[in-house]
Protein backbone atom coordinates (compact mmCIF):
# COMPACT_ATOMS: atom_id res chain seq x y z
CA UNK A 1 0.00 0.00 0.00
CA UNK A 2 1.04 3.32 -0.69
CA UNK A 3 -0.65 4.96 1.83
CA UNK A 4 -0.03 4.63 6.20
CA UNK A 5 -3.06 2.20 7.60
CA UNK A 6 -3.88 5.16 9.74
CA UNK A 7 -4.67 7.78 6.55
CA UNK A 8 -6.56 4.36 4.94
CA UNK A 9 -8.39 4.54 8.26
CA UNK A 10 -9.27 8.50 8.17
CA UNK A 11 -10.63 7.76 4.63
CA UNK A 12 -12.64 4.73 5.52
CA UNK A 13 -14.25 7.20 8.11
CA UNK A 14 -14.96 9.80 5.66
CA UNK A 15 -16.57 7.10 4.12
CA UNK A 16 -18.90 6.01 6.86
CA UNK A 17 -19.87 10.11 7.29
CA UNK A 18 -21.39 9.81 3.90
CA UNK A 19 -22.96 6.88 4.22
CA UNK A 20 -24.29 7.67 7.25
CA UNK A 21 -26.19 10.88 5.46
CA UNK A 22 -27.64 8.67 2.95
CA UNK A 23 -29.22 6.26 5.43
CA UNK A 24 -30.24 8.36 7.77
CA UNK A 25 -32.19 10.13 5.23
CA UNK A 26 -33.77 7.44 4.33
CA UNK A 27 -34.44 5.96 7.92
CA UNK A 28 -37.73 6.09 9.42
CA UNK A 29 -39.89 3.30 8.13
CA UNK A 30 -41.18 1.54 6.09
CA UNK A 31 -38.73 1.57 3.49
CA UNK A 32 -39.60 -0.01 0.60
CA UNK A 33 -37.32 -2.50 -1.13
CA UNK A 34 -37.62 -4.88 -4.10
CA UNK A 35 -36.05 -8.57 -4.00
CA UNK A 36 -32.88 -9.48 -5.60
CA UNK A 37 -31.78 -12.76 -7.23
CA UNK A 38 -31.36 -14.52 -3.84
CA UNK A 39 -34.70 -13.31 -2.11
CA UNK A 40 -33.25 -10.84 -0.12
CA UNK A 41 -34.03 -7.45 -0.80
CA UNK A 42 -32.31 -4.24 -1.48
CA UNK A 43 -33.46 -0.37 -0.84
CA UNK A 44 -32.62 2.79 -2.44
CA UNK A 45 -30.51 3.14 -0.01
CA UNK A 46 -28.22 0.24 -0.07
CA UNK A 47 -28.02 1.00 -3.63
CA UNK A 48 -27.58 5.32 -3.05
CA UNK A 49 -24.81 4.48 -0.56
CA UNK A 50 -23.19 1.76 -2.25
CA UNK A 51 -22.66 4.17 -5.83
CA UNK A 52 -21.62 6.85 -3.89
CA UNK A 53 -18.61 5.39 -1.25
CA UNK A 54 -17.46 3.67 -4.73
CA UNK A 55 -17.19 7.09 -6.51
CA UNK A 56 -15.34 8.06 -3.55
CA UNK A 57 -13.00 5.32 -3.08
CA UNK A 58 -12.55 6.02 -7.89
CA UNK A 59 -11.32 9.39 -6.94
CA UNK A 60 -9.40 8.95 -3.91
CA UNK A 61 -7.59 5.42 -4.65
CA UNK A 62 -8.23 4.59 -8.44
CA UNK A 63 -5.82 1.81 -7.96
CA UNK A 64 -7.70 0.08 -5.38
CA UNK A 65 -10.56 -2.52 -5.91
CA UNK A 66 -13.86 -3.25 -4.69
CA UNK A 67 -16.34 -5.71 -3.25
CA UNK A 68 -19.93 -4.42 -2.54
CA UNK A 69 -23.08 -6.54 -1.51
CA UNK A 70 -24.83 -4.40 -4.31
CA UNK A 71 -22.38 -3.84 -7.73
CA UNK A 72 -20.31 -7.04 -6.85
CA UNK A 73 -16.58 -7.46 -7.85
CA UNK A 74 -13.99 -10.05 -5.75
CA UNK A 75 -10.99 -9.32 -3.65
CA UNK A 76 -7.88 -8.89 -5.62
CA UNK A 77 -5.04 -11.55 -5.21
CA UNK A 78 -2.63 -8.35 -5.06
CA UNK A 79 -4.48 -5.05 -5.09
CA UNK A 80 -5.99 -3.46 -1.74
CA UNK A 81 -9.65 -4.41 -1.73
CA UNK A 82 -12.38 -2.20 -0.19
CA UNK A 83 -14.83 -4.10 1.15
CA UNK A 84 -18.62 -2.27 1.34
CA UNK A 85 -22.21 -3.89 2.99
CA UNK A 86 -24.14 -0.69 2.29
CA UNK A 87 -26.57 -1.84 5.10
CA UNK A 88 -25.81 -4.41 7.05
CA UNK A 89 -29.37 -5.69 8.77
CA UNK A 90 -31.62 -4.57 5.97
CA UNK A 91 -34.78 -6.12 7.02
CA UNK A 92 -34.21 -4.15 9.84
CA UNK A 93 -33.22 -0.79 8.02
CA UNK A 94 -36.68 -1.51 6.28
CA UNK A 95 -39.09 -1.83 9.21
CA UNK A 96 -37.46 1.04 11.98
CA UNK A 97 -35.61 -1.43 13.66
CA UNK A 98 -32.20 1.11 14.63
CA UNK A 99 -29.83 -2.11 14.94
CA UNK A 100 -28.21 -1.67 11.20
CA UNK A 101 -24.96 -0.39 10.24
CA UNK A 102 -22.63 0.30 7.00
CA UNK A 103 -19.57 -1.96 7.17
CA UNK A 104 -16.63 -0.90 5.41
CA UNK A 105 -13.37 -2.78 5.28
CA UNK A 106 -10.19 -2.53 3.21
CA UNK A 107 -8.51 -6.18 2.58
CA UNK A 108 -4.71 -7.12 2.24
CA UNK A 109 -3.72 -9.80 0.89
CA UNK A 110 -6.41 -11.91 2.29
CA UNK A 111 -6.26 -9.65 5.44
CA UNK A 112 -9.04 -7.06 6.46
CA UNK A 113 -6.68 -4.47 7.52
CA UNK A 114 -9.19 -1.21 8.14
CA UNK A 115 -12.45 -2.60 9.94
CA UNK A 116 -15.72 0.23 10.78
CA UNK A 117 -19.15 -0.40 11.70
CA UNK A 118 -21.01 2.61 11.56
CA UNK A 119 -24.39 2.55 13.00
CA UNK A 120 -26.17 6.04 12.99
CA UNK A 121 -29.70 5.20 14.64
CA UNK A 122 -28.05 3.87 17.68
CA UNK A 123 -25.32 6.59 17.88
CA UNK A 124 -22.47 3.70 17.59
CA UNK A 125 -19.50 3.80 15.65
CA UNK A 126 -16.87 1.00 16.13
CA UNK A 127 -13.79 1.39 14.44
CA UNK A 128 -10.52 -1.01 13.95
CA UNK A 129 -7.00 -0.81 12.45
CA UNK A 130 -4.26 -3.59 12.19
CA UNK A 131 -1.95 -3.12 14.92
CA UNK A 132 -4.24 -0.11 16.25
CA UNK A 133 -6.75 -1.90 18.47
CA UNK A 134 -10.40 -1.22 18.47
CA UNK A 135 -12.22 1.73 19.49
CA UNK A 136 -16.43 2.20 20.28
CA UNK A 137 -17.26 5.70 19.59
CA UNK A 138 -13.86 6.60 19.88
CA UNK A 139 -12.94 4.64 23.42
CA UNK A 140 -11.01 1.45 23.08
CA UNK A 141 -12.60 -1.88 23.60
CA UNK A 142 -11.23 -5.15 24.40
CA UNK A 143 -12.84 -8.65 24.86
CA UNK A 144 -13.99 -10.34 27.66
CA UNK A 145 -11.76 -12.39 30.48
CA UNK A 146 -13.96 -15.05 30.96
CA UNK A 147 -12.78 -18.38 30.53
CA UNK A 148 -15.79 -20.76 31.77
CA UNK A 149 -18.36 -21.87 28.75
CA UNK A 150 -21.07 -21.80 31.83
CA UNK A 151 -20.32 -17.68 32.46
CA UNK A 152 -20.63 -17.33 28.49
CA UNK A 153 -23.30 -15.10 26.96
CA UNK A 154 -23.54 -16.85 23.38
CA UNK A 155 -25.40 -15.17 20.74
CA UNK A 156 -26.76 -16.91 17.32
CA UNK A 157 -28.10 -15.47 14.88
CA UNK A 158 -31.91 -16.20 13.50
CA UNK A 159 -33.15 -19.90 14.28
CA UNK A 160 -34.32 -20.59 10.77
CA UNK A 161 -31.10 -21.98 9.94
CA UNK A 162 -30.36 -24.05 12.35
CA UNK A 163 -33.64 -25.79 12.67
CA UNK A 164 -33.53 -26.43 8.90
CA UNK A 165 -30.06 -27.61 8.30
CA UNK A 166 -29.54 -31.13 9.41
CA UNK A 167 -27.26 -32.08 12.66
CA UNK A 168 -27.56 -27.97 13.42
CA UNK A 169 -30.46 -27.97 15.98
CA UNK A 170 -28.83 -30.23 18.02
CA UNK A 171 -25.15 -28.55 18.13
CA UNK A 172 -27.40 -25.23 18.96
CA UNK A 173 -28.86 -27.07 21.94
CA UNK A 174 -25.42 -28.94 22.95
CA UNK A 175 -24.53 -25.31 23.15
CA UNK A 176 -27.00 -23.19 24.75
CA UNK A 177 -27.13 -25.88 27.63
CA UNK A 178 -23.56 -25.28 28.42
CA UNK A 179 -23.61 -21.65 28.64
CA UNK A 180 -25.16 -18.82 31.00
CA UNK A 181 -27.12 -17.37 28.19
CA UNK A 182 -28.01 -17.34 24.50
CA UNK A 183 -29.49 -14.65 22.69
CA UNK A 184 -30.19 -14.16 18.56
CA UNK A 185 -28.90 -10.23 18.11
CA UNK A 186 -27.49 -11.09 14.50
CA UNK A 187 -25.85 -9.40 11.91
CA UNK A 188 -22.98 -7.18 12.73
CA UNK A 189 -24.28 -6.46 16.41
CA UNK A 190 -23.10 -9.58 18.04
CA UNK A 191 -20.04 -9.75 16.55
CA UNK A 192 -19.44 -5.96 18.01
CA UNK A 193 -20.61 -7.12 21.07
CA UNK A 194 -18.05 -9.81 21.74
CA UNK A 195 -15.57 -6.83 20.64
CA UNK A 196 -16.45 -5.08 23.46
CA UNK A 197 -16.79 -7.82 26.11
CA UNK A 198 -20.38 -7.72 26.28
CA UNK A 199 -20.84 -11.39 24.78
CA UNK A 200 -17.94 -14.47 24.46
CA UNK A 201 -19.16 -16.00 21.49
CA UNK A 202 -21.21 -15.09 17.87
CA UNK A 203 -21.82 -17.90 15.69
CA UNK A 204 -23.19 -17.76 12.09
CA UNK A 205 -23.54 -19.48 8.81
CA UNK A 206 -24.57 -18.08 5.59
CA UNK A 207 -22.72 -15.23 5.54
CA UNK A 208 -21.03 -13.48 3.05
CA UNK A 209 -17.59 -11.19 2.73
CA UNK A 210 -18.90 -7.83 3.31
CA UNK A 211 -20.72 -9.08 6.00
CA UNK A 212 -17.56 -10.32 7.88
CA UNK A 213 -14.59 -8.28 6.80
CA UNK A 214 -15.26 -5.50 8.93
CA UNK A 215 -16.13 -7.67 11.93
CA UNK A 216 -13.00 -9.56 11.36
CA UNK A 217 -10.88 -6.81 12.23
CA UNK A 218 -12.57 -4.95 14.87
CA UNK A 219 -13.21 -8.22 16.67
CA UNK A 220 -9.49 -9.27 16.33
CA UNK A 221 -8.04 -6.15 17.12
CA UNK A 222 -10.13 -6.01 19.86
CA UNK A 223 -8.32 -9.01 21.68
CA UNK A 224 -10.46 -12.24 20.09
CA UNK A 225 -10.26 -14.81 17.76
CA UNK A 226 -12.37 -15.39 14.46
CA UNK A 227 -12.50 -18.06 12.00
CA UNK A 228 -14.95 -20.21 10.27
CA UNK A 229 -16.06 -22.98 11.84
CA UNK A 230 -13.46 -26.03 11.14
CA UNK A 231 -10.81 -23.40 12.44
CA UNK A 232 -9.51 -21.61 8.99
CA UNK A 233 -10.18 -18.41 7.60
CA UNK A 234 -13.64 -16.85 8.23
CA UNK A 235 -13.57 -14.56 5.37
CA UNK A 236 -14.14 -16.67 2.39
CA UNK A 237 -15.71 -19.70 4.70
CA UNK A 238 -19.83 -19.04 4.54
CA UNK A 239 -19.52 -19.26 8.32
CA UNK A 240 -18.31 -17.93 11.48
CA UNK A 241 -16.96 -18.15 14.72
CA UNK A 242 -16.18 -15.11 16.90
CA UNK A 243 -15.27 -15.64 20.07
CA UNK A 244 -13.09 -13.82 23.14
CA UNK A 245 -10.34 -16.42 22.08
CA UNK A 246 -9.89 -17.92 25.79
CA UNK A 247 -13.36 -19.95 24.51
CA UNK A 248 -13.02 -20.36 21.17
CA UNK A 249 -11.32 -24.34 21.00
CA UNK A 250 -14.32 -25.81 23.31
CA UNK A 251 -16.98 -23.76 21.54
CA UNK A 252 -15.70 -24.74 18.22
CA UNK A 253 -15.54 -28.04 19.45
CA UNK A 254 -19.16 -28.55 19.82
CA UNK A 255 -20.14 -27.35 16.81
CA UNK A 256 -18.36 -29.83 15.20
CA UNK A 257 -19.01 -32.67 17.01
Amino acid sequence: MTASTSALQAFALELADAADRISMAHFGGPVPAVRKADGSPVTAADKAIEAELRARIADAYPAHAVLGEEQGGAIAPHTPTWVIDPIDATKNFMRGVPVFATLIALVVDGDPVVGIASAPAMGERWTAARGAGARRNGAPVGVSAVTDLADAHVLHGGLDWWRHTPGMWERLGRLSDRVWRTRGFGDFWMHLLVAGGMAEVAVEQDVKIWDLAAPICIVTEAGGTVTSWDGGPALRSGTVLATNGLLHDEVRALLTV
